[in-house]
């Protein structure tokens, strides 16, 4: 006999600083931004399964980034490895509209992810990833 269990222990919390996302969710590091990329919202989403995904949306101006740790996301686009001397895994992925840029150092650690819609950004996502 065979009983399942379903339990709803779900959470999805949006915040509009670190310090309160912090407090609810725990310590999490973020890159370092360029100067004027402002914090616009923080998002945790947790389905009590899965590894939690927390998001933090930086935006200048109109120029939107978005940082993302979660497990592993957008294995089904076209992704390209990159070598890198500082990051032992990182790639760079093309969606649709945005193109990402996904890295961890050890298999233990979860997937940073910084996310654009624009293909030139990749450069720079690349030396935030190396300083993050």
């Amino acid at each position: 006999m065979i009983f399942f269990v379903a339990c709803n222990d779900e959470e999805h919390l949006i915040f509009h600083n670190i310090e309160t996302a912090e407090q609810e969710i725990g310590k999490f590091k973020t890159p370092v931004m360029p100067v004027g990329y402002e914090m616009k919202k923080i998002t945790y989403d947790n389905d009590g399964f899965t590894h939690p995904v927390t998001k933090v949306f930086y935006q200048k101006k109109g120029h939107r980034i978005t940082f993302m740790i979660a497990s592993s996301w957008f294995d089904d686009y076209p992704a390209k490895k990159m070598e890198n001397n500082h990051i032992a895994n990182m790639v760079w992925i093309s969606k649709k509209q945005e193109f990402v840029l996904k890295w961890r150092n050890t298999p233990k650690q979860s997937y940073k992810y910084l996310i654009t819609k624009n293909k030139q950004d990749k450069e720079w996502l690349v030396s935030l990833a190396e300083n993050y």
